[in-house]
């Protein structure tokens, strides 16, 4: 298969097309490259799709490894950590010596897979003041490193060990970093989740927190990631910030309280909440007719459900409704399951075991004989 680019392609990027089963792959002219340079990964397209802004943007070099291609080659890079491991845990000079190598290279080793495992080792192991030195390597770099899957560790490393003082620059660089989607983020919300954990109540944090929540509430407590940080605001913030999510799930209780991951955040408040608050959210739970046995038969309602059995103020009105309309919820997988916790429920008969159940009328009728046979050379 031969293909010819256009020409105003070609003039823009030098590359080498190979056809490789049903797939084209596109890298640099090895040409141009030093011979110390690292080589760009190969990338792939369906053939329907190759055009000249897909084509640009095969070519670039993943991020994190050209940014942080100052490491080792991977098998020095192996021999380094396996080193610098050792050091660490040897203790006394050895470990002081590995510190300080740490943290000439820290930005390049955090977000390294292996690397960052390397640095999360030295916090353990360093003191306060070697700590201190560690973190200021990733001074200016936390949006990126909050977002990447091997530095995210790091700083909630830094966040663990280091004072609230010595660890604010993490959340003053995040609440530039347009906080609500790194609240959105698989790894920044981890990163936000330790950041309020430890330090709720510093100022930055809480202006980070209030910058979560100026955009869609709903829409972080409806979200895999983002419903961690609305659990993480009503164990950690303050009043106001708790009621900002509260407000949003008392508004529609009947989708949240079904939903995959904002029953999570609606079970959690009221586990953990304030008596006022929790009766806030119970109440929305009973003023709906049948809302309450909804919950019963849905796979992630019957948890809300649980949560409300557990709340002295409403857990016999609960079991009431439970039990007024047991026929329906016992019929249910979800709410047969409810029910027989709560005592209410009906045992299934045991299975009586029946070893002509399964045979056949010729089978039954051998059987019998045998049994038969048996019955009169037994008498």
């Amino acid at each position: 298969l031969h293909l010819t680019l256009r020409p105003d392609l070609g003039r823009a990027m030098s590359v080498v097309v190979v056809v490789k089963n049903t797939f084209i792959c596109v890298v640099e002219d090895e040409g141009l490259l030093s011979p110390k340079a690292s080589r760009g990964r190969a990338c792939t397209t369906d053939v329907a799709t190759l055009d000249r802004q897909v084509l640009l943007s095969l070519v670039e070099e993943d991020t994190e490894v050209s940014k942080y291609g100052s490491l080792p080659d991977r098998v020095g890079a192996t021999q380094q950590f396996a080193r610098l491991a050792v050091g660490l845990n040897a203790g006394g000079r050895a470990a002081a010596a590995a510190l300080d190598e740490i943290r000439r290279s820290v930005r390049a080793l955090a977000f390294d897979a292996t690397g960052s495992d390397l640095v999360v080792r030295a916090f353990e192991v360093a003191r306060t003041s070697e700590a201190r030195a560690l973190a200021e390597g990733l001074r200016g770099s936390v949006g990126e490193a909050a977002r990447s899957s091997s530095a995210c560790r790091v700083l909630e490393q830094i966040v663990r060990s280091l004072s609230v003082g010595d660890a604010a620059f993490i959340a003053e660089e995040m609440l530039s970093q347009s906080p609500h989607s790194l609240a959105l983020n698989v790894h920044g919300s981890s990163v936000l989740c330790r950041v309020i954990e430890y330090s709720s109540a510093y100022a930055h944090t809480s202006a980070l927190i209030d910058a979560v929540l100026s955009a869609d509430v709903d829409v972080l407590c409806c979200h895999k990631s983002g419903h961690e940080v609305a659990m993480s605001i009503l164990s950690n913030g303050s009043a106001g910030q708790r009621d900002r999510v509260l407000s949003v799930l008392r508004g529609d209780a009947q989708r949240f309280a079904r939903h995959r991951f904002a029953s999570k955040v609606f079970e959690h408040a009221l586990a953990l909440c304030s008596d006022e608050e929790r009766n806030g959210l119970a109440s929305q739970v009973l003023a709906r007719p049948g809302f309450v046995v909804a919950l019963a038969c849905h796979n992630f309602g019957i948890d809300i459900i649980r949560a409300l059995l557990d709340l002295p103020q409403v857990s016999k009105q609960v079991q009431m409704l439970l039990v007024k309309s047991s026929g329906r919820v016992s019929r249910d997988r979800f709410g047969t399951e409810l029910m027989l916790e709560l005592g209410l429920g009906k045992q299934q008969p045991k299975r009586v075991l029946d070893l002509t159940h399964e045979l056949g009328l010729a089978e039954r009728k051998a059987y019998d004989a045998v049994m038969a046979s048996i019955a009169i050379g037994g008498a």
